[in-house]
């Protein structure tokens, strides 16, 4: 071939390289403009690190041990502002070993029968069926199947199951319940049942959430002065009043009526009384909000409660009469018995409520997100702001309510105290609250 010749055919392909490579600019300049995404950055541009939110992740769940993928995102968006992905939350929580499920469990099924039983000796009269343990488990940190727990209770347990059919127990007919969000109105009762034992309890219920705020365990129910600190208590720990409150028309909500209605006129003047009433009466019947969680509570707890008092009280080691025997029993049992009314109340709190399109209240999640994210739910706060240095002035001069609400001798106190250091402060359940009163009463005794 001559040098012209390959001269005329080297430019003719120089030539068609350009004309390729203008081809695909134009292809590429064309693709980036149309492109969904042409930077290449996703949605998610503020997503943190693992080492950034690993804390944050493990107090959730500690929590919330029933947090699924969406409830993480959630959290996370409305707390932190941070916006992460599912498949992202999936693969933290699985670093961190902290499971959604109970599927990937692989611990060995000897254990897992263990921990079940573990927890079902902490109910002896057989109240609580495979979800109700389920939740009990998750919020101790076991993530077990519902059906590994049926199977091992109906192992060991099968007339539990005869004991909780809905055609063994009554049904109680309820009315609708409606409501803006919540705190707009906080639901108060006292709960009898225990009163034998020594034991009553005062509960206040929030009526748009049903969370159980708060539930006090109290030598008398029946004093005004006693509801009155039981109110404020509440007060400081929710951080404001509702709108209104409401109860049965007995004597014992003296105070926290009192309470209610001056922190209302000083903290939201612009509610008119005559307008929108401080405080609802109400026959007992209609106070349902809490009322109507009062047969689950002495069925559940309450029952395994008088259980394990009265298995102690009556052993045969007790000796009615006796003043130490009395005040170290009351030093010991009080204690126990709110501390086990704190567990049974935060896991209904952690209690996901089945979505009910005809409900007129919020469904599909539990009292806890209910209240803490009442939008999500189609509700709003209501919650009035109360000044905390108010209220513990207001507390500080309860001298009579706080006398009434103790349970033992204040001189005893540190007599009680000296003997249980002395026994290096062992943890006392409802399991073996007798095991140490009869340590303690050895030392005392000595």
């Amino acid at each position: 071939m001559s040098k012209k010749r390959k001269g005329k055919e080297k430019a003719r392909e120089e030539s068609n390289s350009d004309h390729d490579s203008d081809t695909i600019d134009r292809e590429t300049l064309e693709i980036s403009s149309t492109a969904r995404n042409p930077s290449g950055k996703n949605q998610y541009a503020s997503t943190p690190s693992l080492q950034e939110i690993a804390n944050i992740l493990r107090e959730y769940h500690k929590s919330n041990p029933d947090f699924r993928y969406a409830d993480y995102i959630d959290a996370l968006a409305r707390d932190h502002g941070y916006k992460i992905g599912r498949t992202k939350i999936a693969g933290y929580l699985s670093q961190l070993g902290l499971s959604t499920s109970s599927r990937g469990n692989r611990m060995p099924k000897s254990e897992k029968t263990q921990i079940i039983l573990d927890e079902l000796a902490k109910d002896p009269l057989q109240t609580r069926g495979p979800r109700a343990i389920k939740e009990s488990l998750n919020l101790l940190g076991h993530k077990i199947g519902r059906g590994d727990i049926s199977d091992v209770m109906h192992d060991f347990e099968e007339e539990g199951f005869k004991k909780r059919h809905p055609r063994a127990k009554k049904k109680t007919n309820r009315t609708p319940l409606t409501a803006v969000g919540p705190d707009e109105e906080w639901s108060m009762d006292g709960h009898d049942k225990l009163n034998a034992a020594g034991f009553g309890v005062y509960g206040i219920r929030d009526k748009w959430a049903k969370k159980r705020l708060h539930y006090r365990v109290v030598p008398s129910n029946r004093y005004a002065a006693v509801v009155g600190v039981v109110f404020l208590e509440c007060v400081k720990k929710c951080g404001g009043i509702p709108i209104q409150g409401s109860s049965d028309r007995g004597s014992e909500i003296r105070d926290a009526y009192a309470f209610q209605k001056s922190l209302r006129e000083m903290f939201a003047p612009d509610l008119l009384d005559a307008v929108v009433p401080s405080w609802m009466f109400l026959p007992s019947p209609q106070n349902i909000t809490v009322e109507s969680g009062w047969r689950s509570l002495f069925y559940t707890w309450g029952v395994n409660v008088l259980e394990f008092y009265n298995s102690g009280l009556h052993g045969g080691f007790f000796e009615q009469g006796n003043i130490v025997h009395e005040q170290t029993a009351r030093w010991i049992w009080f204690p126990v018995v709110q501390r086990s009314l704190d567990n049974f109340c935060n896991e209904q709190n952690n209690h996901r409520i089945q979505k009910q399109t005809e409900k007129l209240l919020p469904s599909g999640g539990t009292p806890n997100q209910f209240y803490s994210n009442p939008a999500k739910y189609g509700g709003k706060s209501c919650l009035i702001p109360v000044e905390e240095a108010v209220v513990d002035e207001l507390l500080a001069n309860c001298q009579e309510g706080h006398e009434r609400m103790r349970y033992v001798d204040t001189a005893f106190e540190e007599i009680a105290q000296a003997a249980y250091d002395a026994l290096e402060q062992p943890e006392i359940t409802l399991q073996n609250a007798w095991t140490v009163f009869r340590a303690m009463i050895g030392k005392l005794e000595m």
